[in-house]
């Protein structure tokens, strides 16, 4: 099952050591496509930011100008003349728009073309990722948050295994 649990706004700069975005909120769009950063993310995020996709494709993502540099330099890694490696730079950066920055209020339009990638209607959610920040179609994300509850085992040993060499 999966729990509605909105974060408060103290989760957000500073709540866990190197990590930037944390917790989750729901929001919605507004009629001209534009949605209001949390106050909780918006030091983080600063001036400059990136808006382009997750990896999965599935939302989408606010990375601060040193994450997006970092993205850069791995793909930069990837060979011209290695076909699938080039397709992939190409989904990534050619669904990119950099430079961007929140206005007066916070806002920042979202642009349609990544909108309709990620299937997102008015109702959305805010994800913090640690070192950057994801917008998920409401409906979208709890699907997906079902899903990896009621896998919690198999991440758990995929990540320990993976990343620790300890499986659970």
């Amino acid at each position: 099952m999966w729990y509605n649990v909105d974060q408060t706004e103290s989760w957000g700069v500073g709540a866990m050591a190197g990590v930037a975005f944390a917790g989750n909120f729901a929001h919605t769009i507004d009629p001209k496509g534009r949605v209001t950063i949390p106050a909780a993310f918006r030091e983080a995020l600063a001036e400059g930011f990136t808006i382009g996709l997750n990896n999965q494709f599935a939302a989408i993502a606010l990375y601060p100008k040193a994450k997006w540099n970092e993205k850069c330099e791995q793909l930069a890694k990837i060979p011209e003349s290695d076909i699938m490696g080039t397709r992939y730079v190409r989904l990534i950066t050619g669904n990119s728009f950099s430079g961007c920055e929140l206005d007066n209020q916070g806002r920042v339009l979202l642009p349609a073309t990544l909108r309709a990638k990620v299937g997102m209607d008015k109702a959305i959610r805010f994800v913090g990722m640690g070192g950057y920040l994801e917008i998920w179609d409401e409906e979208r994300y709890v699907r997906e948050s079902d899903v990896s509850e009621q896998s919690i085992d198999g991440l758990l040993n995929y990540v320990n295994g993976q990343y620790y060499h300890a499986p659970v």
